[in-house]
């Protein structure tokens, strides 16, 4: 009798953890948010009969993705999708997610298929922490950095997924950032490798946020400036170096 009426607390005292949580469960965006990205696709090949994807010609005249949050409902974010085209097209798309399970429903133009259900995570999760925290197959977070804002550094969670099919010699790698604070994503990067012999293929498609209302976009990290600068100085070096050479080289021919 005992023994049953504990098994029958640690149920009970399960379950009400477990609608508690789902209860708690906070987002990191609200209605009236507004997201947009740059939209690009990059491809290389060493094969001379290689063509880019059709779709790449379609994803390089865009002007711009935008996200629009409609409404925010217990762990379910509604939003609408909108791709801009430089010559005044647009495909949209009305959408929901469930942050907390990762489930996703789209209606229209929701954006690439692989990007469309990481637009949102569960905000404030740390490294190894579960994006979809009501999920128990949920991936997880795979490390944070610091990246520059204008006004400051934000915390970022930066996710990876990859897929190797040695059968057809196609490599998949996709990897996304999330502004940490919101769950947001601020970033989506999905590279296809195909690998034929000798030959090598690469296409791939980056959609990076260009501006929101919540906070301003990041600029170039830190490391990429001393890039440039170092670059920059190796350049001015270089036609100093050829400069003085030839002041040289001409004196020495007046010399004679």
């Amino acid at each position: 009798m005992l023994t049953g009426f504990i098994v029958l607390f640690i149920i009970l005292t399960g379950s009400f953890s477990m609608s508690l949580g789902e209860m708690m469960f906070n987002i990191g965006v609200a209605s009236g948010d507004v997201f947009r990205y740059g939209y690009t696709g990059y491809f290389n090949s060493n094969d001379p009969h290689a063509l880019p994807p059709a779709y790449f010609s379609f994803i390089n005249q865009t002007d711009y993705f935008m996200i629009n949050v409609t409404g925010v409902s217990g762990s379910s974010v509604n939003f609408d999708t909108g791709l801009r085209g430089l010559n005044g097209s647009s495909s949209l798309g009305v959408c929901s997610m469930n942050v907390g399970t990762g489930m996703t429903s789209i209606s229209g133009y929701g954006g690439p298929a692989s990007a469309s259900g990481f637009y949102f995570i569960a905000p404030k999760v740390g490294m190894m922490g579960r994006m979809f925290p009501s999920s128990n197959l949920s991936p997880t977070i795979n490390d944070t950095l610091m990246m520059s804002y204008t006004g400051g550094s934000r915390l970022t969670n930066h996710f990876v997924t990859n897929e190797n099919n040695t059968a057809i010699g196609v490599y998949n790698n996709m990897d996304v950032y999330y502004d940490q604070a919101t769950g947001m994503m601020v970033q989506w990067r999905q590279e296809t490798l195909q690998t034929s012999g000798t030959f090598q293929t690469n296409s791939t498609q980056i959609m990076k946020i260009t501006s929101s209302n919540l906070w301003v976009i990041p600029e170039f990290p830190t490391s990429t400036i001393a890039f440039v600068f170092i670059v920059g100085m190796s350049i001015i070096v270089v036609i100093l170096g050829i400069a003085k050479f030839k002041r040289v080289h001409q004196t020495h021919g007046l010399a004679k």
